[in-house]
């Protein structure tokens, strides 16, 4: 792949962040929380055969591009937070403060990055399942015939785990930048 494209570096950034942040271990109920829990929604709606219509395809399309927009321009906020900093001359006392707001300002940048990436991803499956049959696929192999929804057990699944993942991942750089706009240096 490309190294123009290759988004690895986002992702295990992204990923990096899901810490806990008073002991810097991983935290395994972030990944339930950012993952599992997704990934168990989905599951059980193709289980109950849920699957997304092209009313909600759409309206997720609309979300993801204004979604991504709008976080390219909290992206430049903190990049400009984080250059504020850096030039910055602090006394000691508020040392602890400006490394806190640092820290937080990369992870920041990691998330909002990561959650761009999952809103053009987004967009993306919305557009294939829009070319996806919307009855089943029928198989047949060795004699013996099996029929597939591509759309109820591939794509709805695959898109609601982005969705998922997608508001947790917005829910956590809100409440980032909440932190961040209310430490006191």
């Amino acid at each position: 792949m490309s190294s123009k494209i290759n988004i690895w570096s986002i992702v295990s950034g992204h990923i990096m962040t899901l810490k806990d942040s008073a002991s810097g271990k991983v935290s395994f109920l972030d990944y339930v929380t950012f993952y599992g829990i997704p990934f168990g929604i989905a599951v059980l709606f193709s289980i109950f055969e849920i699957k997304v219509t092209s009313d909600a395809n759409s309206l997720l399309v609309n979300f993801g591009a204004i979604f991504t927009a709008l976080l390219l321009s909290v992206l430049v906020l903190v990049y400009d937070q984080g250059e504020k900093l850096r030039v910055s001359k602090v006394e000691q006392t508020q040392k602890h403060n400006i490394d806190l707001k640092k820290r937080l300002l990369d992870q920041l940048y990691y998330n909002i990055c990561y959650a761009i990436v999952v809103a053009v991803t987004l967009v993306f499956l919305c557009l294939v399942y829009t070319f996806l049959p919307d009855k089943s696929c029928t198989f047949t192999f060795y004699q013996q015939t099996f029929s597939f929804d591509f759309k109820l057990y591939l794509a709805s699944p695959f898109i609601l785990i982005v969705v998922l993942n997608l508001l947790l991942t917005i829910l956590m750089v809100v409440k980032r930048m909440h932190t961040l706009l209310t430490i006191k240096i």
